[in-house]
């Protein structure tokens, strides 16, 4: 055998070793990113997301909003590691900001966060545009309906960035 075959063979399979170690590492971190890919156009796509459960890598932290219907977001750009298809938790919660009247008006936005069972760790947050006529119950009552319909959304594409 040609010794650059077997040179680049055993690299190839050192740097396998190590992305896999370096994955297997961050799977117990806390990543936080408001989402993985663009943002979607319909809550069915939004409760699909939240199913995807990924492992990310934060490339890059962008700016804090600090005014405006965005703030307190801030934008990353994440490499996706790995995606782990299926339902959420039976724990998880849908949670909604305590809303009052005035923010829960047609054409402004509310978020919505997806708790896990361990701590309250996000498992998705985006925010959407109210609709009219919608209480703070009926929409938490809305997600909730959503993500147990249980949406499959493929993966992201490699690096993106969170909106």
């Amino acid at each position: 055998m040609n010794k650059n075959v077997i040179g680049a063979t055993g690299l190839a399979l050192v740097a396998a070793m190590g992305i896999g170690g370096y994955a297997y590492l961050q799977q117990d971190e806390d990543v936080h990113v408001e989402a993985l890919c663009n943002p979607t156009q319909t809550d069915a796509a939004e409760a699909a997301r939240a199913q995807n459960l990924a492992l990310v890598d934060v490339v890059e932290r962008g700016r804090l909003v600090s005014k405006g219907p965005d703030a307190g977001m801030q934008t990353f750009k994440v490499r996706t590691l790995a995606v782990y298809k299926g339902t959420l938790p039976t724990e998880a919660e849908v949670g909604l900001p305590e809303a009052s009247a005035v923010k829960l008006q047609p054409g402004s936005r509310y978020e919505v966060s997806v708790l896990g069972p361990e701590d309250g760790t996000w498992i998705a947050r985006f925010t959407r545009p109210v609709p009219a006529g919608k209480t703070a119950d009926a929409l938490a009552a809305h997600w909730k309906t959503e993500i147990g319909k249980q949406f499959v959304e493929p993966p992201c594409s490699d690096t993106t960035t969170a909106p």
